[in-house]
């Protein structure tokens, strides 16, 4: 008896098996059908290695065929080496290991423009204005310097040694340091604009940019802000969780924030969770066409439910979702997966090349019932109009920039202290200076002439990159945006 169950459990499990097999035997056949082509790939690049005229290797022959490959996608969609996936990993993550400087390159020698607060250098004494010239033993400047070179060697392992020789007021120093953490803030500045009013700009959507954000908003909101200006302009967009998580600071419960969907990704829908902690305060969110990606996801939301006003100019239009995939040599494909969609239904995707056109402008409602439309980026309730340089200051201003920079470092280096102390009044006091070596530039008598129409925009702009090598980015923000145009048109907004 035992024999004869034991018999039918063995042919029940084979048949089982055998029925479980020619059931997937579809799925087999079509996943070989689906890479049958690539034969057509592989006798190709047998025949270009073996027989052109020319040598050529396979890893050459490798990176025409990937490039090809993805050239012909999208243009989010890119392969990054192992090497640069390091520095693409760190610029998202919130923090590098490094020596803690900002710097440039000026006359093939790296200038040190800031030192950032409690970082190696600043615990080692280094001064903006420093030159390096030798990085453990080995020489730092001439023409190969560039900012990739600069960034790969003064990055490194956290609590790893380095040499630095700096050259100061005609001396050599010798300063020894330990890489540390250096944050990478997406948070460029927050501050009260006015007596409720709070500014907060925002360059991307890094790991960090949340926790950032509800720490500026709950500073914001204790000194008194009850009303918001974001700011989002050039910020190219970043990672979509924290979007969604900024946009959701701002909404009542259970409202869209965004949705996605691919032909290969389910449709994913996010909403807001009710927690958030300005809810209800005045909100004005500025974008221009630098504003991308993940800042559209957050500018869409807030325009589709009349949360708030959109400032500035369209946005880039950028309505694809990617993900990066490693790959097995180290190296990684950032691929579009899935598009993503604005509460009313909208995908801002623009076209990816000049000569194409939007097939439509398909207008879309608000929750309130405006109507909007999917055409290429997110498009503002108020434009602002900016002054634009003319052709003769663009040209000029072209022309000479490099030099233009190399003496705004002289003028800066050279009176660090007294700009340091108080740049409003030696500015204004040294205007006229200023003006003289800008008209040193410009040639012959009928430009010196014409410079005159346009001497304050030049004076300003030399003073802006004055200001840059002396002001930390915080600092340099709220100067620029005393005379900014999205800011006057948003105030005039919110203080009605």
């Amino acid at each position: 008896m035992k024999q004869k169950n034991y018999s039918f459990y063995k042919i029940s499990f084979w048949f089982l098996f055998c029925i479980l097999v020619l059931s997937t035997f579809p799925t087999l056949k079509n996943h070989t059908r689906k890479y049958e082509k690539l034969n057509h790939i592989e006798e190709l690049y047998g025949l270009i290695l073996n027989n052109y005229q020319d040598s050529i290797s396979e890893d050459s022959l490798i990176l025409f065929l990937r490039d090809g490959l993805l050239n012909n996608l999208d243009p989010h969609t890119f392969y990054i080496s192992e090497e640069e996936l390091k520095r693409v990993n760190e610029d998202f993550s919130g923090d590098f290991y490094g020596i803690g400087v900002q710097f440039s390159i000026i006359r093939d020698t790296v200038m040190v423009i800031k030192v950032i607060d409690d970082g190696p250098s600043d615990r080692a004494h280094i001064l903006a204005g420093d030159r390096i010239i030798l990085v453990d033993g080995q020489k730092f400047t001439g023409e190969d310097m560039n900012n990739t070179v600069v960034m790969n060697t003064l990055r490194g392992k956290r609590g790893e040694k380095v040499e630095l020789t700096i050259f100061r007021k005609n001396k050599e120093l010798k300063k020894t340091l330990y890489r540390g953490a250096i944050p990478l803030n997406s948070l460029e500045a927050s501050y009260l604009i006015a007596n409720n009013i709070g500014y907060l700009k925002l360059e991307k959507f890094s790991a960090t940019t949340y926790d950032e954000f509800k720490e500026a908003i709950s500073d914001l909101k204790k000194k008194g802000a009850k009303k918001l200006i974001l700011d989002l302009r050039n910020n190219g967009g970043g990672y979509l969780n924290q979007a969604v998580d900024v946009t959701n600071e701002f909404l009542e419960g259970n409202l869209e924030i965004v949705s996605t969907e691919g032909e290969h990704r389910k449709k994913t829908i996010h909403y807001s969770n009710n927690k958030g902690v300005f809810k209800n305060g005045d909100l004005v969110v500025l974008i221009d066409e630098g504003s991308a990606s993940a800042s559209e996801i957050l500018a869409g939301a807030i325009q589709d439910h009349d949360r708030g006003y959109i400032i500035g100019n369209k946005s880039f239009g950028k309505g694809l979702v990617q993900e990066q995939i490693p790959l097995i040599d180290g190296s990684a494909l950032r691929m579009t997966v899935s598009k993503y969609y604005t509460p009313s239904g909208r995908c801002i995707q623009k076209p990816y090349h000049l000569s194409d056109t939007i097939v439509s402008a398909e207008e879309f409602k608000t929750k309130g019932g405006r109507i909007v439309f999917s055409e290429g980026g997110i498009t503002p309730d108020y434009v602002v109009i900016s002054d634009t340089m003319s052709d003769f200051e663009s040209n000029f201003w072209n022309k000479n920039y490099n030099v233009l920079y190399e003496k705004a470092f002289d003028f800066a280096d050279n009176n660090r202290v007294q700009l340091e102390n108080n740049y409003k009044i030696f500015l204004h006091n040294s205007r006229d200076i200023i003006w003289l070596e800008m008209i040193r530039l410009s040639g012959d008598d009928i430009s010196k002439e014409k410079m005159l129409e346009f001497k304050n925009n030049f004076i300003t702009l030399f003073e802006n990159m004055v200001l840059s090598h002396i002001l930390l980015t915080d600092d340099l923000i709220y100067y620029y945006n005393k005379d900014d145009e999205y800011l006057k048109k948003a105030l005039e907004i919110l203080l009605i």
